[in-house]
């Protein structure tokens, strides 16, 4: 998967930062990740939903910190979710051109879960989608 439009370059201290005024831990594998890319558009761009009536949907953009347009940004996009699905423990990292949102569950494990979220229902619904973040990058296609 190749990452177009990538934010602009942070470092761990940023990482850090964000992760203490948000108080969570990112997984290694997204902090890697944010630390290469920090956001932007993928190409392929095409995920599966098991489970969701509207699938297959796209990643329009991974979000990222400091990223121009607001809605890309990570808090801002934090400061979402807590809004629509304030029981769950999830981190938007990514949205499709629906708006609806792709997060990091936390509360499932030491690595967590990728799941999709239909923010625009009623109760916030959320759709696994893989095991890890890793997982996720590898099941986005053509």
């Amino acid at each position: 998967m190749e990452i177009e439009n990538p934010g602009p370059r942070i470092d761990p201290i940023a990482v850090e930062a964000l992760e203490s005024k948000l108080q969570i831990i990112f997984p290694t594998s997204y902090k890697d990740f944010l630390l290469r890319h920090n956001g932007g558009i993928p190409s392929p761009y095409t995920i599966e939903i098991p489970g969701f009536p509207g699938s297959p949907t796209d990643v329009q953009v991974f979000f990222g910190i400091g990223r121009a347009v607001e809605s890309s940004d990570l808090p801002w996009n934090f400061a979402l979710i807590k809004e629509r699905c304030p029981e769950r423990q999830l981190v938007p990292i990514a949205c499709d051109s629906g708006g609806n949102l792709f997060c990091i569950q936390l509360e499932d494990a030491v690595e967590p879960g990728v799941v999709y979220c239909d923010i625009g229902a009623e109760k916030c619904t959320a759709y696994p989608i893989a095991t890890n973040f890793k997982d996720f990058i590898s099941r986005i296609r053509e």
